[in-house]
């Protein structure tokens, strides 16, 4: 294929939803670690269980949460750039650009 970009519909599509299972997993994951770490404080009382349960939250919920934004963006991402290329591919179906 050389130095051309070839993008596949069907590609495109397929990865962006995958992505978006990924995300929504990520999602869940989020929710259940929440879910538990709730049980946990019922289960384990005391300054050790709250000291457990809140750095717990501080650092894997919120690095799920920015995980699963970045992963938003990225989506995002693909579906513009597809969106323009199949523009693109509209515009200049059947010519030739000479680099």
């Amino acid at each position: 294929m050389g130095d051309r970009i070839a993008i596949s519909d069907g590609d495109v599509k397929r990865i962006v939803a995958k992505l978006k299972e990924d995300q929504e997993k990520i999602i869940e994951y989020k929710e259940t670690l929440c879910t538990e770490l709730d049980a946990i404080n019922k289960a384990w009382e005391g300054a050790d269980a709250t000291l457990y349960t809140d750095k717990m939250r501080d650092d894997y919920s919120l690095l799920l949460e920015e995980f699963g934004k970045c992963l938003e963006s990225y989506i995002d991402f693909l579906d513009k750039v597809y969106g323009e290329y199949k523009a693109f591919d509209a515009e200049y179906a059947g010519k030739t650009i000479e680099v």
